[in-house]
């Protein structure tokens, strides 16, 4: 795994940068209520699924109410069906295909920010990070 690390943080590197070459960033601006809702709706289904699933297999009480604060942080996942989505609706419908664009890149960029500070807490108060551990009630 060693000699294999350099080969593996390069080729992140190279689909990084071709994920989010494509993406026009001036649209992040003109997004608005789209990312808002997008926003909203993503961490809304990650967090009560997350704790449906967790209901459902009787994890701990700390998974149920901590896990989806921990899925939160935007991958770059949507960045590749972004890039399938544009380049499907490009031709049909070009505003809609910027539209698209810029909700996910307007997401990407505040998720990256504040959903790694909120999972970090879901992680704190799991007790998952040294020298944090929930109180029992």
């Amino acid at each position: 795994m060693h000699s294999f690390s350099p080969i593996l943080s390069i080729s992140m590197i190279v689909v990084t940068l071709n994920l989010g070459a494509p993406l026009d960033y001036h649209l992040i601006l003109g997004a608005g209520l789209f990312t808002v809702i997008y926003i909203i709706a993503r961490a809304a289904g990650k967090y009560f699924g997350a704790y449906f699933g967790a209901s459902i297999t009787k994890c701990p009480e700390t998974v149920k109410k901590y896990l989806g604060l921990t899925l939160l942080p935007h991958s770059g996942v949507s960045l590749v069906f972004t890039g399938i989505a544009v380049s499907v609706l490009a031709t049909p419908a070009p505003k809609c295909s910027k539209i698209v664009q810029g909700t996910i890149a307007a997401a990407a960029v505040i998720n990256e920010i504040i959903a790694v500070i909120t999972a970090k807490k879901g992680f704190q108060w799991a007790g998952e990070l040294s020298n944090t551990k929930i109180e029992s009630k």
